[in-house]
């Protein structure tokens, strides 16, 4: 029995030890880590357990040994130039992983997401963001705007013109409001950016550029939010919001790293606006001299040559043949300059830009020139306090010429209208040409009806110009009380003094046409106004960030804002100096002298709450909350209103059946619902405001409004629902979005009495639905070891439709030119151009007599007049047989590109395009009005002369009696276009040359080379200001440069 014991403890024992041994057995997780080519990662860091690494074989496999394959719940990746890849294991026991490199075109992994902490990057897979980061920026592009230009889907840049100097209308999703902003909110490194975008009063059809005062490669990253994150700026979010983040301080290793970004371009345009020449110009002038005066006397006295063409007297005045436009145009250049340097360590670093960029205008003495500086600063005080600031200061310079539809100042509508057969400067009776320029008087005429500025001497001696100084300045502080939360606080400012200058001569050399109104004759002119901005913001802010077992990720955000703005503009306007050589208001007389300005303040308080929640990286849920207030509404109502929203993602990757499949890469159904508002529109309409009005000698102070004090901010009901999918290794990636908005408490202009004397009433009366689709795509066509040829693009299409006006049926907006109107008309979309509706041209007397038509005096319309369509049937043509002739805004917008790369050379291209968008051309209908002496298009060569004539351009006639140049459908064209914006090929090394550089870009690039056009203007891409309700108007914009630039981007 003593033996039989001995063996069964022996037994015992071995069985145990067995047991122990099986347990302690080690289990293998294995994988294999991928480019997106497809090729083994060698060298990647392969992390589980946050304490296990390995490190990638040459054909990038990994193996790690388990004791306990439980406790690996999370793998991650690291390999020098991809994005970092995190995943969780989930029992898996082989792991393929595929890499994407960080420089790939067009892609970026991560995004600037609000109040996250300075220099954070987001992964974010459940809201409908789109970013672009530095490294996808067209080498020689130096604009924030037009490097936007046809880049995300739904966002629609239009530069205004080629002016020196002056930015691009934006508009994210269409036409959300009628009296606010609908642009997107603008917010710079944390700091909401809210310039003041009124067009300058003083420089004709001039709109600065709002992002100036930056240099494209400051900037690091771009993300546009349209979904739920934008909720989280409460009512200032409802348009989306433009996050910009600039380039931070990142050394960490004591090394001090130098950059310089440098071109040189040429500017220039050969496109011409089709003028009659000489001998046609005669005929048109027979044409219309015969409807001046009965008596055929009269016009020879003022025009001699049409009478006796050889007569040596005057022959020496009419004998010219000059192409005004290629007086006035010439090409330029534009140079561009940026030094960066950044250094310091993990405790104290910086980063410091110095810039200067100089662009030069198609006509002379335009220009714009800026100096720039840009100081990052971050350091760490103790493990738990980091304190960061950034400061930057600006100076811009610039000289420009007026734009818009005054003739005697625009010297681009001059240009047109002046008689070829006058001389640019004046001669002497021998024909010799003499340095003065010559008056804008017709020749020998002294009769100012006949009078078109001298387009060359409004060039050189009208001078309008504009100095400006920004200041932004933002601090703020890190505190991390434990690792995962951290409280930060953070003031900004930004400051903009613009002084703006306008002589308009004329005293001294008449050259230019004067004006004469209730004053009296106005010889020469002086402006002078000074426009302040003042915004100050204070966040206080504290986000939450823990990971739960490895499969519960929460994040969480909470934080109270607070911005405050101060617009001033002040002006005084005088006259008629001693000559033209005093160019001060105190020259001016007091007759005629009168000042101008206002003042506006606008400030807004924000309370917000963020949460999100992922579960096992198949499910993320998102809810924001916002509460906030704005002085822009009603004094006697609750200015506090409560704002929420929510979002789902599902993430297909997440999903088992996907998680190694190399062929997935992303799958993302989202949907998210919101109710935001806006309250972006002006303070006077909820208050008394009081401005200055000039009378006789005096400047006096008139109440201007009616105000509504119980205004309340617009409300906004938001869906989008979106899918994105990446597959094949990345080679296919698109993405679609549905969104739908439901405006109600829309504020509307409505109808006064006129005896109260003063400006609209607003109300909260209004209703309107917004909605579209937005698709983009890239795809990678031919993708090897050196070569890859990509192309991607996107469409957008969003329509809005007005659904109630406080119960109007329509409200007209009377034009600020000739009888134009735009309408605002329930159940169609808003801002459509209202006109008459013109159907050919009376061949005959007869057709004439049948029509019996009279116009809007009573007076008859005979042949070769327009035929309007009298849309009522009572035989007048007035403002009842108005109908609809389309709007601005495009059917659809977006842009496309290409890129073919081989090792480091790069051949790019990228275009942009709109369709469906119509435009009033008022440039057209001053040329083809054929009711002055001015020089028109050729197009009036069809004019209709004789009775029968088939013809849709009507006849000739002094001061147009009859109103064949009425606002109509004559007038209203299809600006559609299709624009190559950027051509670039450049070459990239990134090994050290001479010792001296580390990597560096050469290139050469081509801007606006190419468009494609049936629109009859000098440039279907235009804007006359920010505001939605003036798009569409081409008021005699300057058109865009061509341009051709060289450049460097090194890095020493």
């Amino acid at each position: 029995m003593k033996k039989i014991n001995e063996i069964l403890s022996i037994s015992a024992l071995l069985l145990f030890g067995v047991a122990s041994v099986w347990g302690q057995e080690s289990h293998n997780l294995t994988g294999k880590i991928l480019s997106n080519k497809n090729k083994p990662v060698e060298g990647a860091i392969v992390t589980v357990m946050d304490t296990m690494n390995v490190t990638t074989t040459k054909d990038g496999t990994f193996q790690f040994s388990l004791k306990d394959p439980s406790k690996a719940k999370e793998i991650s990746v690291w390999a020098p130039g991809y994005f970092s890849v995190k995943q969780l294991v989930n029992d898996r026991q082989h792991i393929i992983i595929m890499m994407t490199p960080e420089d790939r075109y067009k892609y970026n992994e991560s995004m600037i997401l609000p109040f996250r902490r300075e220099g954070e990057m987001e992964l974010s897979d459940y809201t409908s963001a789109t970013n672009i980061n530095k490294k996808d920026f067209m080498p020689g592009t130096s604009k924030i705007d037009r490097a936007l230009t046809g880049q995300i889907a739904g966002l629609q840049m239009k530069r205004n013109s080629g002016m020196p100097g002056e930015g691009s209308y934006f508009n994210l999703r269409g036409i959300r409001t009628l009296t606010g902003d609908n642009a997107p909110l603008v917010v710079i490194n944390g700091v909401p950016y809210m310039p003041d975008k009124t067009s300058s009063e003083l420089i004709g059809g001039f709109t600065r550029d709002i992002f100036q005062f930056y240099h494209l490669q400051d900037i690091q990253n771009i993300t546009v939010l349209k979904g739920a994150e934008a909720a989280m700026y409460g009512s200032m979010g409802s348009n989306g919001v433009i996050l910009i983040e600039t380039e931070g301080a990142a050394s960490n290793d004591m090394e001090t790293r130098v950059s310089y970004y440098g071109s040189f371009g040429v500017n220039w345009n050969e496109k011409r606006m089709p003028l009659m020449g000489v001998e046609d110009y005669k005929h048109y002038l027979a044409d219309v001299g015969m409807t001046i005066s009965s008596d055929p006397q009269n016009f020879y006295k003022d025009f001699p040559f049409m009478q006796n063409p050889n007569d040596p007297r005057y022959n020496y005045l009419y004998n010219n043949n000059t192409d005004w436009q290629n007086e006035i145009y010439r090409n330029s250049i534009a140079t561009d300059h940026l030094f960066r340097v950044e250094g310091g360590d993990n405790i104290a670093k910086y980063d410091l830009s110095l810039g200067y960029y100089r662009e030069n205008g198609l006509m002379d003495n335009t220009s714009m020139e800026r100096f720039h500086t840009l100081l990052n600063g971050n350091v760490l005080v103790s493990q738990k306090v980091n304190i960061f600031a950034t400061l930057g200061l600006a100076y811009l310079n610039g000289h420009y010429q007026m734009q818009g539809m005054d003739i005697a100042t625009n010297p681009i509508l001059a240009a047109y209208g002046r008689s070829p057969m006058l001389s640019p400067y004046d001669k002497d009776r021998d024909g010799n040409t003499l340095s003065t320029y010559a008056p804008h008087y017709y020749g020998r005429s002294t009769n100012r009806s006949y009078s078109v500025s001298n387009p060359l001497a409004i060039i050189n001696t009208l001078n309008a110009k504009n100095r400006q100084y920004d200041l932004n300045m933002r601090a703020g502080l890190h505190y991390n009380p434990f690792r995962e939360l951290t409280l930060t606080g953070t003031v900004g400012m930004f400051y903009n003094y613009n002084n703006e200058h306008v002589f308009i001569p004329g005293q001294s050399d008449p050259t230019i046409v004067p004006v004469s109104d209730t004053y009296g004759l106005r010889e020469n002119a002086v402006s002078e106004g000074d426009v302040e901005m003042l915004e100050v913001f204070v966040n206080l802010n504290a986000s939450y960030k823990k990971t739960f077992n490895y499969v519960h990720q929460l994040n969480a955000i909470a934080g109270w804002q607070m911005l405050t703005s101060k617009y001033e503009y002040d002006a005084g306007n005088g006259r008629n100096t001693g000559n033209d050589f005093y160019q001060t208001l105190g020259s001016t007389n007091t007759i005629g002298r009168h000042f101008s300005g206002y003042t506006t303040n606008w400030n807004w308080m924000n309370y917000y709450a963020h949460a999100d929640y992922t579960y096992n990286n198949i499910l993320q849920a998102s809810v924001n909350m916002a509460i906030d207030a704005a002085s822009s509404t009603g004094t006697d109502v609750s200015r506090f209103y409560v704002y929420p929203s929510v979002g789902v993602t599902l993430l297909g990757k997440g999903w088992k059946l996907f998680q190694n499949a190399d062929w997935m890469n992303k799958l993302n159904v989202r949907a998210e619902y919101g109710l935001t508002g806006n309250t972006r529109f002006s303070s006077t309409m909820g208050g008394f405001y009081y401005s200055t009005a000039p009378y006789m000698q005096l400047s006096t102070i008139v109440r201007s409004n009616i105000p509504n004090t119980s205004l309340k901010p617009e409300r906004n009901a938001s869906l989008n629902v979106g899918l994105d999918l990446s597959v094949l290794r990345d080679r296919l990636s698109m993405s679609v979005d549905y969104y739908n908005n439901q405006i109600s408490d829309m504020i509307t202009a409505m109808p006064t009495t006129s005896v109260h004397g003063s400006g609209m009433y607003y109300a909260n009366v209004g209703k309107m639905e917004n909605k579209g689709v937005e698709f983009s795509l890239q795809a990678s066509l031919l993708r090897t070891r050196n070569f890859e040829w990509i192309v991607g693009g996107n469409i957008a299409k969003s329509t809005a439709k007005l659904k109630a006006l406080g119960g109007e049926k329509q409200v007209i907006l009377d034009g600020n030119y000739n009888g134009m109107q735009l309408v605002n008309r329930v159940g169609e979309s808003p801002y459509q151009f209202y006109g008459y509706q013109a159907d050919g041209v009376f061949s005959t007397q007869a057709e004439a007599d049948e029509a019996a038509l009279v116009n809007r005096t009573g007076r008859s319309y005979s042949a070769g007049d327009v035929r309007f369509v009298d849309q009522n049937g009572d035989h007048r043509i007035d403002d009842k047989d108005r109908v609809l002739l389309g709007s601005a805004s495009p059917d659809y917008c977006g842009g496309f590109y290409t890129q073919l790369k081989y090792k480091g050379l790069a051949l790019s291209a990228e275009f942009s395009y709109s369709k469906g968008n119509m435009a009033y051309n008022a440039v057209r209908q001053q040329l083809e009005s054929m009711s002055t002496t001015n020089n028109q298009s050729l197009s009036v060569l069809n004019r209709w002369t004789v009775d029968g004539q088939k013809t849709d351009v009507p006849r000739a006639r002094w001061k147009d009696p009859v109103g064949n140049s009425y606002f109509s459908s004559r007038w209203i064209e299809d600006a559609s276009y299709l624009r190559l914006k950027n051509v670039t090929l450049s070459y990239t090394f990134s090994k050290t040359v001479w010792n001296f550089f580390r990597s560096g870009t050469l290139y050469v690039t081509g801007e606006n080379l190419l468009t494609f056009t049936d629109y009859l203007g000098m440039d279907p891409e235009f804007s006359s200001s920010y505001s939605e309700n003036v798009q569409g108007l081409d008021y005699g914009k300057l058109m865009q440069p061509k341009t051709v630039k060289v450049g460097v981007n090194l890095k020493f």
